[in-house]
């Protein structure tokens, strides 16, 4: 397997997301509020709960919600990884760990957790590879556990780059995000509709229990993305840019 490389600027993520908003039709609030909510929610039904993030990134999610625990977050971005080691890993309440969830679960075949969180991760990988996360999450999820995961949403599925919007197939997507060291055009983002979404998660045996979008374009910004994205104006100005399901084991 090659080893993974986050070719994307954090900070640059950061100015990205200014052009969004919490609501419809609204210039203002924290584009995240409601995913953020959804994890509050999930946090306070399950206080004592185990708690395992794939993908953690610079642990910004294991921070916001440390007062459950312990918590394991895998990242395989080695860059990554070492920063949020260095920030949260403590051995004891805190793990911190440089591996993907199919190379952790292979290694720890009967652990299993209360809360697993997948935050915006599954869009960036190969398709494959996000089905093999989601039945991940499944393996790993305790039998009355909750799964949080959060992905991109546009109004249709499009395959795209970073970098270069131009709409690629499936195929295409996959051999370019199946090699994350040689990725001129960014990271690989897969725009989910809901559908593809939800029919993803179906896969993997398991339902969901909520489902949420969240991050509005701001309306001054909406005739510019319609244009980028290749879309319409009102095919997207009530559709956020990012969708989430709270999940449990199917029965």
């Amino acid at each position: 397997m090659n080893r993974y490389i986050y070719n994307a600027s954090d900070n640059d993520l950061v100015a990205w997301n200014r052009n969004f908003t919490s609501r419809m039709g609204d210039g203002s609030g924290d584009p995240e509020e409601d995913y953020l909510s959804a994890l509050q929610v999930v946090a306070a039904a399950k206080p004592d709960a185990t708690l395992l993030e794939i993908g953690c990134g610079l642990g910004r999610i294991i921070q916001f919600m440390n007062h459950v625990g312990p918590i394991v977050g895998l990242e395989p971005d080695v860059v990554r990884f070492q920063a949020s080691h260095e920030l949260l890993h403590d051995a004891t309440r805190v793990q911190i760990l440089n591996c993907t969830s199919t190379h952790y679960k292979s290694h720890h075949s009967e652990r299993r957790f209360g809360i697993v969180v997948v935050s915006m991760v599954i869009q960036h990988v190969p398709t494959a590879t996000c089905d093999q996360i989601l039945l991940d999450v499944h393996d790993l999820l305790a039998a009355n556990g909750l799964a949080v995961v959060a992905t991109t949403q546009q109004d249709e599925e499009r395959f795209t780059y970073q970098a270069d919007q131009t709409p690629r197939t499936a195929k295409e997507f996959d051999d370019y995000a199946v090699d994350s060291s040689s990725q001129a055009y960014g990271i690989p983002v897969r725009q989910f509709s809901k559908a593809s979404f939800l029919a993803a998660i179906g896969r993997s045996g398991l339902s969901v229990v909520r489902w949420g979008q969240f991050s509005y374009v701001r309306p001054e910004k909406v005739a510019w993305f319609a244009k980028w994205m290749g879309s319409r104006p009102a095919a997207i100005q009530n559709v956020a840019s990012s969708q989430y399901a709270i999940l449990k084991r199917a029965a």
